[in-house]
């Protein structure tokens, strides 16, 4: 078993979608404790909570991959529930329009601005026990978005999906960077490297880089 190997059988992740958007949020956690981390909770925050509570998690951190709405509108939810502090990339507090949110039909009551505890940005080593997720930043979905790589896994927010990239007709949207980040910073990871989503299923770099249609290696 390789030291990769080994470390992806010290974590054990779950995988909530959420009814709306079909948007991913992951909780990973410690199998040797109760150590998790919260990876983009949208509207399907209260079966996170529900986990959090059910098998005792201390959450040490929520971290969001960008700025949309689908990928952080349970944040004040799960920050008030846990306390833990919220990472994200500063460039997307500009597409962050909380007033604007808050008025959204599907929103949780009480959606509140929040603020960013822990910047994040290229290189930045995320704490988690005695491991350390590594923050890749990928612009081109939007201008913040970032990727968690822990071993030989990735969470790629919207930048990179299963034969398909993130959409780049929004605000902080741009084709060309984020072709260059798939090209430049994803495929540079090993070839068996496990992709996440945002939403949609799990893929793997290698087969991203063989028969992506919008990204050929």
């Amino acid at each position: 078993m390789t030291p990769a190997e080994a470390l992806r059988e010290r974590l054990e992740l779950s995988v909530f979608r959420d009814p709306l958007f079909a948007q991913n949020c992951y909780v990973l956690r410690r199998r040797d404790s109760r150590t998790a981390l919260i990876i983009d909770p949208g509207l399907q925050y209260q079966s996170v909570l529900d986990l959090v509570e059910r098998d005792g998690l201390q959450v040490d951190r929520i971290l969001l991959t960008h700025g949309h709405v689908d990928h952080l509108a349970g944040v004040p939810s799960v920050r008030e529930a846990t306390r833990a502090p919220v990472g994200m990339h500063p460039a997307d507090l500009a597409i962050v329009d909380f007033h604007r949110m808050a008025e959204m039909p599907f929103i949780p009551p009480g959606f509140a601005p929040f603020a960013i505890d822990l910047p994040l940005g290229a290189d930045v080593q995320i704490p988690f026990a005695d491991l350390a997720l590594r923050v890749l930043e990928t612009p081109g979905h939007t201008e913040g978005s970032v990727c968690f790589v822990v071993g030989l896994d990735c969470f790629s927010g919207d930048t990179l999906f299963e034969r398909s990239i993130g959409r780049t007709d929004l605000p902080g949207g741009d084709m060309q960077k984020i072709v260059f980040s798939i090209r430049n910073v994803l495929y540079q990871l090993p070839p068996e490297t496990l992709v996440y989503p945002g939403h949609g299923p799990r893929t793997e770099i290698k087969a991203e880089m063989l028969l992506n249609p919008f990204v050929p290696a």
